[in-house]
């Protein structure tokens, strides 16, 4: 599937015109991980994510268009929709999802990558988490997804399918990280452990958060989540914890590794040190605890377990990243001691976050 092939497809279902292609100044860009995804853009028409189901009976697109469908319809004209991408169109012939994008949006990996964390869009990321989680689990009932487990702890136990998709480096990291007793205890006691149930989104990172400005203006008007393909019943704390690892992530590649055998002796030479990302952490933390109206136990609880999860989520970027590689590099190969250090401390773990003491909402 090509820029040229959305451009025609999209012609043809009269949902882009003629003049857009000549005189709009038509953009498309590729923004595709396991799907095809496609942003297209043009002056004066709808904007748009194309999104092409990779392979012919994929699931994913058809899950993502029928939870869209489902939220936006127990929330209709609520809090939580207004976080949600309107849906355009969704075919199921040859599945196509189209949702409508926004001409003045950026998605929180480019806002963040000046160096600036925004502690107005990190409230709206919290207010948008709560909301979300408190549908509770039989709002998906009838869609599939009430059995299909999404917030595992199982890297360290890949199934024989997702080996033989992994690249050398990736195989690499999971012997690494298998060959680690402390840390494969920590993640099963982690996978073990009772959970709390809601509707999650089940992949969250920055990249689906698109930032909305408004039009001529410096100003953030609203926050979108995309890409619902994982969205299920699980712990509110998997999302949660893939929010707070997006941070950590980024700050621990800022580092400047000279010595990879001790990447802590350049810890404070961080471009990004975690003092500088605090202030959005709190302001996040806040916003869902308030919003959630949770008690100082309930928070605190949630916080512990939340914080366990964002090691997970740094081991699934480092494996994401290994895939691409070669080999390891310093940045992937030394996430495994963050994340061991934070599933085996959670309480200092938060404290790095700057969230080391909860508190009730209200």
């Amino acid at each position: 599937m090509s820029a040229t092939d959305v451009v025609r497809y999209l012609l043809d279902r009269k949902l882009l015109t003629p003049r857009a292609v000549v005189h709009g100044r038509l953009r498309i860009d590729d923004v595709s991980r396991s799907n095809r995804v496609f942003v297209v853009t043009a002056d004066g028409e709808r904007c748009y994510v194309v999104k092409f189901a990779e392979a012919s009976g994929d699931p994913g697109v058809a899950r993502e268009a029928a939870v869209l469908e489902r939220l936006r319809s127990l929330d209709a004209g609520g809090p939580l929709a207004s976080f949600l991408p309107t849906p355009v169109e969704y075919d199921e012939a040859v599945g196509v999802l189209i949702v409508e994008s926004a001409p003045h949006s950026r998605d929180l990996t480019r806002q963040h990558a000046r160096g600036r964390f925004s502690r107005l869009l990190a409230r709206q990321v919290g207010i948008a988490l709560a909301l979300l989680h408190s549908v509770p689990p039989t709002a998906l009932q009838g869609l599939g997804l009430m059995r299909r487990p999404v917030d595992r702890a199982v890297i360290h136990r890949p199934d024989l399918e997702a080996m033989r998709g992994l690249s050398g480096a990736a195989v690499e990291l999971t012997r690494m990280v298998q060959r680690s007793d402390e840390l494969c205890a920590a993640l099963d006691e982690l996978d073990r452990a009772p959970r709390v149930k809601s509707v999650i989104h089940g992949d969250v990172r920055w990249d689906n958060f698109l930032a909305l400005r408004g039009a001529g203006s410096n100003r953030w008007v609203g926050l979108r989540l995309i890409d619902w393909e994982l969205c299920g019943v699980g712990d509110p704390g998997f999302d949660i914890g893939a929010f707070f690892g997006e941070y950590l992530r980024v700050w621990l590649q800022s580092i400047p590794i000279a010595e990879p055998g001790n990447p802590a002796l350049l810890l404070a030479h961080a471009r990004l040190p975690l003092r500088r990302m605090r202030p959005a952490l709190t302001s996040f933390w806040d916003a869902y605890v308030r919003q959630r109206g949770l008690s100082l136990a309930e928070s605190n609880a949630t916080l512990r377990r939340s914080t366990r999860f964002a090691a997970v989520h740094l081991l699934t970027a480092a494996l994401e990243e290994a895939q691409t590689l070669s080999d390891l590099s310093a940045s992937v190969f030394h996430l495994l001691p963050l994340s061991q250090n934070i599933l085996t401390r959670p309480r200092e773990a938060a404290e790095l976050f700057g969230l080391g003491s909860s508190r009730a909402a209200g």
